[in-house]
């Protein structure tokens, strides 16, 4: 089993893949730190879910097809069979 340390996470993205990351189609969950101190410059309190996040992360950073090129930033996986998109955004330096 592996362990995934959200420490370094601000938040996650669930959705489909090909449509816009707004959050109307999919759903964006924070860390409690992310949320407070990496917010969007709006309330995200009511998005706060560490367990959501830590199986998001995990579903992606356990994933060999995991995009690290584009972006020290964030990581991605696309899964076109099931068109969804799953990102973990990490804390900037």
């Amino acid at each position: 089993m592996t362990v995934v340390n959200i420490s370094n996470i601000v938040k996650t993205y669930s959705g489909k893949l090909g449509a816009c990351m707004c959050g109307c189609a999919g759903k964006y969950s924070y860390t409690g730190d992310g949320a407070k101190n990496y917010g969007p410059g709006y309330d995200v309190t009511d998005s706060v879910n560490e367990r959501s996040v830590k199986i998001i992360a995990k579903k992606v950073l356990t994933n060999p097809r995991a995009n690290r090129t584009e972006s020290n930033e964030y990581v991605f996986v696309e899964d076109r069979e099931k068109g969804t998109i799953k990102v973990v955004y990490f804390k900037s330096k």
